[in-house]
């Protein structure tokens, strides 16, 4: 007869566990955020580059 095994919940493990899950989405929502409001500075950067090389072939262009 094979014995059935119930392993039992530790409440303090499960809290650990919720409270450590809440705590490495919290840090991912972080990232996130901070590098969503970090590269608006960058892509109008980018966009700038993009122009002035746009105008640089432009104008060797007409030579």
């Amino acid at each position: 007869m094979n014995p059935i095994i119930i392993s039992k919940t530790n409440c303090k493990s499960s809290k650990h566990s919720t409270t450590r899950f809440y705590l490495i989405a919290a840090g991912a929502s972080l990232l996130l955020v901070a590098g969503a409001t970090s590269s608006c500075g960058t892509a109008r950067g980018f966009g700038q580059d993009v122009e002035k090389t746009g105008d640089h072939i432009e104008h060797a262009a007409s030579r």
